[in-house]
């Protein structure tokens, strides 16, 4: 789909469009350090459980962690600085993981990714799609929540699950290991145009198993009604160890917000325009000749979604705070450990890509990655190289459950217990072209990233190094530079040791 049509059908499905804030000036030393504080009148909104009640001694005796796993959709990853809750809590309180990645950046493949630890070509969901990806082509036998159920812990799963669920039959089915079930469904009542729209508003859900349709009310807001059923299984399961899993469907397109927060980031003030050195990017010369296909969007439309998509994060931030309040009713905030993701990163006018994902860059492949529990790890901001992949055997050696051999990932057990912990030098990223939109003319490649270096292979032949370091913003391609032939050929060698994994 072009990038007008798409612009467009944004803007018909969003109830007031922006008028652009600031002037487009470039900002050549650019850096993200943004220092929000939220209008005055903002108040974060808390969804309570019903009648919560104290954890048992019980179950505070038992030394094994319950698990709180949020993770938003297509996040860009440097927002959740205008996230007053998810910053001045979580961030502050937490494990910071500075190089967070997403190891194929694009939703199913990740997700499948962080339910399995393994890499995308070992569980072999690539796209969104059958039959090269989808919900069908995900085999669910061996997850995160068979481990952990097997384990004796409760599992929650709300809000999206994997693309393409919708088509499974039986409708609404639960896949294995799951104890508590409620996930979005597509409306069949609806005509297919609405297309992601059906995900905020007038949307269905699977609740263990039964279709449930929510009808467009100010109410039903779905991110709000995943917050719910998230704040409500963490008060019913607080007498056993639970892993809870709350996938909200934000800040994805169409970049629907609440209607109480109608009125945010409509100043000035309130935000700043992302506009760092690879805004746009005018010399392409050097980048694989898909770059050229692409349509970049003007600064004005990036300026107007980029503030849809924070107006449609504060939500999610409700989130975060009523889980963060439920917690501590209940007395489980000194047992729980929250972990903190997105799917995927999201461009937002780097390299001349609009909003999209899929790419190499690290707008694609970076996330925000969170680890919060200050009553078992101290605050700190940490370097290590980390990724989705490592999620899954993490929840598992928290939990005590076997690690199966086909994982890929490993566990941040001993990285979070110890700053110092030995840790891999180097993660592999992988993509394949998809069915439509930007992501099918990105040819398949492969990269490996380093602390210091990124180096990409497609299978078109072409190649990208760059030297992070001195170059964060990937604008100058190494990889033809014979002064970088040793450094290319070193990198080479690792990733084809990664491919073999």
């Amino acid at each position: 789909m072009k990038r007008s049509v798409i612009y467009l059908f944004a803007m018909l499905v969003i109830v007031f469009i922006l008028a652009s804030c600031g002037d487009t000036a470039e900002y050549p030393g650019w850096t993200p350090e943004i220092d929000f504080e939220p209008p005055a009148d903002y108040q974060v909104t808390i969804f309570e459980a019903e009648s919560p009640e104290p954890v048992s001694e019980a179950r505070l005796a038992d030394p094994r962690p319950n698990i709180i796993f949020i993770m938003t959709d297509d996040q860009p990853s440097q927002t959740v600085a205008y996230m007053p809750t998810v910053k001045n809590v979580l961030m502050a309180k937490g494990i910071n993981f500075e190089n967070g990645f997403l190891t194929t950046p694009l939703c199913c493949p990740s997700r499948a990714s962080i339910l399995t630890g393994e890499y995308v070509h070992n569980h072999q969901v690539y796209t969104n799609r059958y039959p090269m990806g989808g919900a069908p082509k995900f085999d669910d036998v061996s997850t995160v929540a068979v481990w952990l159920k097997e384990a004796g812990y409760r599992t929650g799963f709300f809000g999206k699950y994997l693309n393409s669920y919708d088509v499974l039959e039986p409708k609404g089915v639960v896949p294995p290991g799951w104890s508590d079930w409620g996930v979005f469904l597509a409306n069949d009542a609806g005509p297919e145009e609405r297309g992601n729209l059906q995900y905020f508003f007038d949307f269905s859900m699977s609740a263990n198993g039964e279709p449930v349709v929510y009808p467009k009310k100010k109410y039903n807001y779905s991110t709000d009604i995943v917050t719910t059923k998230a704040v409500e299984f963490v008060n019913n399961s607080r007498d056993e160890p639970f892993m809870l899993f709350v996938s909200y469907y934000n800040p994805h397109s169409p970049y629907i917000w609440a209607p109480r927060h109608e009125e945010a980031f409509r100043h000035e003030w309130a935000w700043e325009q992302y506009r760092p050195p690879n805004f746009n990017e005018p010399n392409i010369r050097d980048k694989p000749d898909y770059i050229a296909e692409l349509e970049p969007f003007s600064p004005e439309e990036v300026d107007i979604t980029y503030k849809q998509i924070l107006r449609s994060l504060l939500s999610v931030d409700d989130g975060v705070a009523s889980l963060l309040n439920v917690l501590d009713q209940t007395g489980l905030d000194e047992n729980t450990i929250i972990f903190y993701l997105t799917d995927n990163g999201l461009t937002a006018g780097d390299h001349r890509f609009g909003f999209s994902k899929n790419c190499p860059y690290e707008a694609c492949i970076k996330t925000p990655y969170i680890v919060y529990a200050p009553w078992k790890y101290a605050a700190r901001t940490d370097s290590s190289l980390v990724a989705n992949i490592d999620l899954a055997p993490t929840f598992a050696d928290l939990a005590r459950a076997s690690i199966p051999d086909a994982v890929n990932g490993i566990s941040l057990v001993p990285l979070l217990e110890n700053s110092g912990a030995h840790w891999r030098d180097a993660i592999l990223l992988e993509h394949w072209p998809t069915e439509e939109g930007v992501g099918s003319i990105i040819p398949e490649f492969y990269s490996v990233r380093t602390a210091d270096w990124k180096y990409t292979e497609y299978v078109t032949g072409e190649s990208e190094l760059y030297d992070l370091v001195n170059d964060p913003y990937e604008l100058q391609n190494l990889a033809n530079k014979r002064k970088y032939r040793d450094i290319r050929s070193d990198l080479k060698l690792r990733l084809e040791e990664l491919k073999k994994e």
